[in-house]
């Protein structure tokens, strides 16, 4: 007589039947944290170091004879912490709405010990007559400050679950000053001299863009931006040159809603004009009048390490 064996045929097709169940729930689990929430925002504290170069060169004639001319100079301040934020509106899978914003303010002192500066030769074998001037040492106190803020929209060329390459343009307004007081010891021929300054510029222009998006992992996500302006094609400046920035982000989702983040950015402002001149030489060098004509380019450059937190919503 056969014995009668355990009946476990709905317990066997339970289990077959939540398999399916069980995946599609961790699949949409994963896909919470790899897909883009409606609105992001991330808050920032941005470290910036900021370079100031400034080049000139040039040409100087008495229409027999030329002689090229060259200086150039630098201004380096150390990184204090900033404010950076980001606001994204994703309008649909493959469009969005991207603002940036960056404050950079730094104070900082800068000191000329003073110098003789000899006259010397202009042009080969004339000498200019004319005995070495002092140039009297100089303090100077004051602050930089560059506020940036720039709105893009931005179409996904490329978009897939991991992966994501956007382009657009948008618009940058931008604000840099410089002001400060400046005081000199005075020497032999010149007195003691103290002065103040403030020099402003401000205005807005038409940007490119581009950003690309990898998620490794549906909590990991690795992120670069980048924008381009020529200065010709707004008010910002008169001058010619152009602004580039970029940025690399690694960002991690502590939750679907909350992430952390850290990165790096960099953005330069590079400007350049020319100049002419001329000036009567004295009439014992039998040089004459003498024409100058050149280009004088600047570059300020900012760059730091950045952390923050990120808001999904």
């Amino acid at each position: 007589m056969n014995r009668p064996r355990p009946h476990r045929t709905p317990v066997f097709a339970a289990v077959l039947a939540c398999l399916p169940l069980t995946c599609l729930a961790g699949a949409a689990f994963a896909q919470d944290f790899a897909d883009d929430a409606r609105f992001e925002v991330r808050l920032s504290a941005f470290n910036p170091e900021a370079n100031i170069r400034l080049d000139g060169t040039g040409v100087a004639t008495d229409g027999e004879q030329t002689e090229d001319l060259s200086a150039s100079g630098g201004i380096d301040s150390d990184g204090r912490w900033r404010p950076r934020g980001e606001f994204a509106f994703n309008m649909t899978p493959r469009q969005s709405l991207r603002l940036n914003y960056y404050d950079y303010r730094r104070n900082q002192s800068w000191n000329f010990d003073g110098d003789w500066i000899d006259p010397g030769n202009l042009f080969n074998e004339v000498d200019i007559p004319g005995e070495p001037v002092e140039v009297p040492a100089v303090d100077i106190d004051g602050r930089l400050s560059f506020e940036l803020a720039s709105l893009n929209y931005e179409f996904a060329v490329v978009d897939t679950p991991r992966f994501q390459w956007g382009l657009g343009a948008g618009v940058t307004h931008a604000v840099l000053e410089a002001r400060g007081t400046g005081t000199s010891t005075g020497t032999g021929d010149v007195d003691p001299q103290w002065e103040s300054f403030r020099w402003k510029k401000d205005g807005t222009s038409p940007n490119l863009h581009t950003r690309v998006s990898w998620a490794p992992t549906p909590r990991l996500r690795v992120e670069a931006q980048a924008q381009y302006l020529d200065t010709r094609w707004g008010d910002f400046v008169d001058e010619r040159g152009h602004f580039e920035r970029g940025g690399l982000l690694v960002e991690y989702l502590v939750t679907e809603r909350l992430g952390i983040h850290v990165g790096y950015d960099w953005f330069r402002l590079k400007l350049s004009n020319d100049y002419t001149g001329s000036f009567d030489a004295p009439p014992e060098s039998g040089v004459g009048t003498v024409d100058v004509a050149g280009k004088v380019t600047g570059q300020f450059k900012v760059h730091g390490p950045m952390a923050g937190v990120t808001f999904r919503f």
